[in-house]
C-alpha cells in the first residue's frame, strides 16, 4: 500500500527560483491531489512572493543534495533530484511529483498497488517517466532502480545521449524484467501532451479536455516562454488547456 503523502523535490543550485507555475502544482495539489500531507524537500528554502503564497500548504523538509553514486559524480541538478526522489520513496513511500505538474483529480484510487509510473507517449514509445512517481516503502522496482544506476547512469548535460538513460529508458527496461513489482500507466495519464512542440501549443495556445488525466506536466523547460511570462490577468483572460486547468486555483 502506498501512503497517501506527496513529496516535491525543489534544489536552488543554479539559481533556480520559485516561480508562479511551481505555486499553482502545489495549489492544486491541495486542492485536488487528496494527499494527506504534502512535503518539499530542499537544500535552500526558496523566497519571492510565490514562495510566500506555498509554504503554508507544504511541509519543509531539508536535505543535502547528493555529489556522487556509484563514485560517479552529480553535476546537474535534475540528476539530483533523480536520485533524491528515489531516496525519499524508499524510506518513506508516497507520491513524488515534479514541480511544474498541474494536479487534475484525486490519486487515491492508485494507492493500492506497490510502484507506479506513466507511459511517456503512446505505448511508452519513449519509456517511463520520472516526473511522477508512487511508491510503498522499501519497493523492489524503486530498490532496484537506484541500484541500476550503478551501470546507467552517466550525467551529462540536457540532451546528452546519457540525460535520460538512467530515469527513462532504464526503468522501461526493468519494468520488463519485474512487471509483478509495478504497474503502468497508459500515456494519457500523466504526461499527455508531450514536451513535442505541437504538444505545447495543444496546451498554451489550444484549448482540449483530456478526461483521462489524473494530472499533466508542463514541461517547464519546452513551455518556458509561456510559463516565464504568466501572470494572474493572463490566466483569467485566456482560454487555453492550460489556464482552464488553474483559473479555479486563483
Amino acid at each position: 500500500m502506498i501512503p497517501n503523502h506527496l513529496h516535491y523535490v525543489h534544489l536552488s543550485g543554479g539559481g533556480r527560483k520559485w516561480k508562479f507555475h511551481h505555486y499553482l502544482s502545489v495549489k492544486s495539489a491541495h486542492v485536488r491531489s487528496g494527499v494527506d500531507k504534502i512535503f518539499m524537500w530542499v537544500d535552500k528554502e526558496p523566497n519571492g512572493e510565490w514562495w510566500d503564497k506555498t509554504k503554508n500548504l507544504v511541509q519543509i523538509e531539508k536535505i543535502e543534495p547528493p555529489t556522487e553514486i556509484f563514485g560517479k559524480p552529480i553535476t546537474q541538478q535534475a540528476h539530483k533530484s533523480d536520485v533524491i526522489r528515489l531516496q525519499v520513496l524508499l524510506e518513506y513511500g508516497g507520491i513524488y511529483v515534479d514541480t511544474d505538474t498541474i494536479f487534475v483529480k484525486s490519486f487515491k484510487s492508485l494507492l493500492n498497488n506497490k510502484f507506479v509510473l506513466g507511459q511517456q507517449n503512446v505505448n511508452g514509445s519513449e519509456g517511463l517517466c520520472p516526473a511522477v512517481i508512487l511508491s510503498e516503502v522499501n519497493s523492489t522496482f524503486g530498490q532496484n532502480w537506484l541500484a541500476g544506476f550503478e551501470d546507467t547512469f552517466g550525467g551529462g548535460p540536457p540532451g546528452s545521449d546519457t540525460w535520460c538513460t538512467h530515469s527513462v529508458y532504464y526503468p522501461s527496461w526493468l519494468a520488463q524484467q519485474i512487471p509483478h513489482e509495478i504497474t503502468i500507466l497508459d500515456h494519457e495519464s500523466f504526461f499527455w501532451p508531450l514536451y513535442h512542440q505541437p504538444h505545447i501549443e495543444m496546451m498554451f495556445e489550444q484549448n482540449h479536455k483530456f478526461k483521462n488525466a489524473y494530472s499533466h506536466h508542463l514541461w517547464e523547460s519546452s513551455g518556458k516562454k509561456y510559463l516565464d511570462n504568466l501572470t494572474k490577468d493572463s490566466i483569467l483572460k485566456e482560454n487555453t488547456t492550460f489556464t482552464n486547468l488553474v483559473k479555479e486555483l486563483l
